[in-house]
């Protein structure tokens, strides 16, 4: 964590047995969340929901086996697809797991992590979206046309869930109190 380093500053406390002990204290900025108790838990189980979603549909797609899988246009963007999947799961983990004041370090593992994770499923999913319709028209046979197009459609949902989720992302601000301020 030597990114954060700044937003720490040692503090001498002294401890009931009479020793003296270094102690790292936050003096860093706090971000806090603009949502009432209620909508911020609300946008939580929304969160979850549309990770779970988005990452079920990734994974079943796998067990699909259309034959566009094995070309690298589609291939690789699809399992590229599961690193940001695997890291908004770890983002929406934390956000569920977190309070309304967040610490610098807390905010960019949470909402930071988030938003990259979505932008980059975004990209991917249509990618490999846009390839496997490609492949579809160019080289598809018509015992394969189904898988294809299923293929398709899963990533097709998957690029919508991303941007439904990165649409939600913009409704959770957090405000920003630096107790650093006057110095």
């Amino acid at each position: 964590m030597k990114k954060y380093y700044k937003d720490y500053k040692l503090v001498s406390k002294t401890q009931p047995n009479g020793k003296i002990k270094q102690v790292a204290e936050y003096v860093g900025r706090y971000y806090i969340c603009q949502l009432s108790e209620t909508d911020f838990k609300r946008y939580k189980s929304y969160y979850l929901a549309l990770a779970l979603c988005s990452s079920a549909t990734a994974i079943g797609l796998g067990f699909l086996n259309n034959p566009g899988s094995r070309i690298a246009y589609i291939a690789l963007p699809y399992v590229s697809l599961f690193l940001p999947i695997f890291y908004m799961i770890i983002g929406t983990i934390g956000f569920i797991y977190s309070g309304n004041k967040l610490e610098q370090a807390a905010y960019d593992r949470t909402k930071i992590r988030i938003r990259r994770s979505t932008i980059w499923q975004i990209a991917l999913s249509f990618l490999a979206g846009m390839g496997n319709i490609i492949y579809t028209l160019i080289k598809g046979s018509a015992d394969t046309l189904l898988k294809n197009w299923i293929f398709t459609g899963g990533m097709l949902l998957i690029l919508a869930l991303s941007i439904v989720f990165l649409q939600l992302q913009k409704r959770v601000t957090y405000g920003v109190e630096d107790p650093n301020y006057n110095e």
